[in-house]
C-alpha cells in the first residue's frame, strides 16, 4: 500500500544500487576501488566529503505530462489520476591526489577511477531498470528515466560525477483514505 514512506524507500533502493553499481568495478578492473564505505540519504544537495556516495530528491518532483484518451490536441478536461515524477540525484565523490605539483601518473590513475566510477553508475543503473529486471527498484516505481551523468568540477581535494535520474512513483490517498486512490 502506497504511503508517505514511498519517496525515502526509493532512495534507499537507488543508494544501494549505486553501491552495487561502484562494487561491480574491481571485477573487470582489480586494481580498482569499488563503492566508498561513507553513503548515506540526505535531505538535500550534500555537502560534498570524498569519498563518499549520497543520495537525494532533487532537483524538483513534478506531474508527468499526461494525456486523455479520445481527445484531440488542446482539449482539456478533468482528470481524476497523474503521474507523479520524482527526481533523485546520486552524488558520488572520490579525493584527488594533493601532489604539487601534479603528479601526472597519480593523476592518470586517478582519472581512471574517476571515469570508471562513472561510466559503471550510468550502464548498472540503465541495466537494473530496464523492463523486465527484477531489481528493487523497477518494484517500486513505473517508470525510469536516466536524464543525466554531470562531471563535478574538481574542486581542491575531490572530483565525482552527479547522476540524475527521474522515476514514476505512485501517489497516495489524501489520508482520510489511507489507501487511496493510487494517485
Amino acid at each position: 500500500m502506497a504511503d508517505p514512506l514511498d519517496l525515502n524507500a526509493l532512495c534507499d533502493a537507488v543508494l544501494a544500487a549505486a553501491v552495487d553499481a561502484l562494487d561491480s568495478i574491481p571485477g573487470f578492473a582489480p586494481g580498482l576501488e569499488g563503492a566508498p564505505a561513507r553513503t548515506y540519504v540526505t535531505d538535500g544537495q550534500p555537502a560534498l566529503n570524498c569519498p563518499q556516495v549520497t543520495v537525494n530528491v532533487g532537483p524538483s518532483i513534478r506531474e508527468g505530462a499526461t494525456s486523455p484518451l479520445g481527445l484531440g490536441a488542446g482539449t482539456r478536461i478533468r482528470q481524476d489520476f497523474r503521474l507523479n515524477h520524482v527526481g533523485i540525484q546520486v552524488w558520488f565523490t572520490r579525493c584527488r591526489p594533493q601532489d604539487i605539483p601534479p603528479n601526472p601518473a597519480a593523476m592518470s590513475a586517478h582519472a581512471e577511477q574517476h571515469n570508471a566510477d562513472g561510466w559503471a553508475m550510468w550502464n548498472y543503473m540503465w541495466n537494473i531498470n530496464r523492463q523486465g529486471s527484477a531489481d528493487p527498484i523497477v518494484s517500486l516505481c513505473d517508470e525510469w528515466f536516466m536524464d543525466s551523468l554531470t562531471p563535478l568540477q574538481p574542486s581542491g581535494t575531490l572530483s565525482g560525477w552527479v547522476l540524475a535520474v527521474r522515476a514514476q512513483l505512485a501517489g497516495y490517498g489524501d489520508g482520510a483514505d489511507p489507501g487511496g486512490d493510487g494517485t
